[in-house]
C-alpha cells in the first residue's frame, strides 16, 4: 500500500492525476447503463459501479477479459439507443477510425445520453496495441458537433508548464534506480510548475497557453439529431 501510494505521488503523470480528479468531480454523471470502452483500471479513480444500473466493460483485446469484446468503430453487439453513459477514457488515440467510433457512440446512446472522453495531445506515443493520432480541441469540437453531440465541457488538461513538468518527471523515471532516487526529491518542485498554468502569467501569454496536454470532454447526444 505504501509503495503504491508513493509510486502514484512520484511517478504518475500530472495529466493522469487530472483525469482522476475530473472523474471524481463528475462522479454523479455516471448513472443507468454505463458502457466503459477500453476502461481498464488505471490511476486512483474508483469507478462507481455500485451506483449504476449496469456497468459494461468493453475492450478490443480478449486478454483483458471484457464483458463485451468489440471495436468502438463497429459496436454491432450493442443495441441502438440502449446506453445512458459512455466512458471513453484514453481510448480514441488508439482508434484508427475515430469518426466511425464517435458515430457508433452516438448510435448506441439514448437521447440526451452522455459521452465522457479523455484524450492526450502533447503526450508520448503509447501503443495499446497502436497509437494513431492526436486531435486538437478545434477538431474534437467540430467533429462531435457534426455527428450530433452538444459539448457541455471541454477542459484543457495541462498547458505549457504541466507538459514540461511531465516531461521532466519522465526524464527522471528513465534513469536507473540509483540516479532516479537521487533526483526524485526534485519532483515535488515540479508541482509548483503545474500551478503556474492556472496563473495570469500563462493566461496572458498565448504561446504558453496554447500548449495543450490533453482534453476532458463531456458531450451530450442531441435528442432530435439522428445520423
Amino acid at each position: 500500500m505504501f509503495k503504491e501510494r508513493t509510486d502514484y505521488i512520484f511517478w504518475t503523470s500530472y495529466r493522469r492525476k487530472m483525469i482522476d480528479a475530473l472523474l471524481r468531480k463528475n462522479l454523479a454523471l455516471f448513472h443507468g447503463i454505463v458502457l466503459d470502452i477500453g476502461g481498464r483500471d488505471r490511476g486512483r479513480f474508483q469507478k462507481p459501479k455500485n451506483q449504476v444500473e449496469r456497468w459494461i466493460f468493453a475492450d478490443i483485446n480478449p486478454t483483458h477479459h471484457p464483458d463485451l469484446l468489440l471495436d468502438v468503430a463497429n459496436m454491432h453487439a450493442v443495441q441502438t439507443k440502449s446506453i445512458d453513459v459512455i466512458s471513453a477514457c484514453e481510448l480514441f488515440e488508439h482508434v484508427k477510425r475515430v469518426d466511425a467510433g464517435l458515430r457508433e457512440c452516438h448510435r448506441v446512446l439514448k437521447p440526451s445520453g452522455l459521452l465522457i472522453i479523455t484524450v492526450p495531445f502533447l503526450y508520448p506515443i503509447h501503443a495499446d496495441p497502436y497509437d494513431y493520432q492526436r486531435w486538437t480541441e478545434d477538431k474534437w469540437r467540430e467533429t462531435l458537433e457534426e455527428i450530433g453531440f452538444s459539448i457541455e465541457t471541454c477542459i484543457v488538461m495541462g498547458r505549457f508548464f504541466t507538459v514540461v513538468a511531465d516531461e521532466l518527471k519522465m526524464l527522471i523515471r528513465s534513469f536507473s534506480k540509483p540516479i532516479r532516487w537521487i533526483l526524485a526529491p526534485l519532483i515535488p518542485c515540479f508541482s509548483l510548475l503545474v500551478w503556474l498554468d492556472y496563473s495570469s502569467f500563462v493566461a496572458h501569454r498565448p504561446r504558453l497557453k496554447n500548449y495543450h496536454g490533453g482534453y476532458f470532454i463531456l458531450a451530450r447526444k442531441i435528442p432530435s439529431y439522428e445520423t
